[in-house]
């Protein structure tokens, strides 16, 4: 199961933020197919660095089979990524 809860997004350069994701909350049951659309700059890309470990929330909570992603070191992410996600 993945599982997104109230999860922010923010990037800043400078004085300058944009905000990417507002309160994004989702599940997805193993085995479950969805796809992921919406317009150009809508967060779909960002949800989707967020989900494989590239990238990490502002505020919010990401679970993998109920173990949060925010406990893994960057080697731990790393053989995450090679072994559950594929990228």
């Amino acid at each position: 199961m993945i599982a997104l809860s109230d999860v922010h997004k923010i990037f800043r350069q400078g004085e300058t933020e944009v905000r990417a994701l507002a309160g994004v909350s989702l599940e997805v049951a193993a085995g479950e197919f969805v796809a992921v659309r919406g317009p150009s700059g809508s967060g779909k890309s960002t949800v989707l660095h967020l989900i494989g470990g590239l990238d990490v929330p502002s505020a919010g909570e990401i679970r993998i089979d109920g173990a949060p992603l925010s406990r893994l070191s960057d080697d731990e992410l790393t053989v995450f990524r090679r072994r559950r996600i594929g990228f």
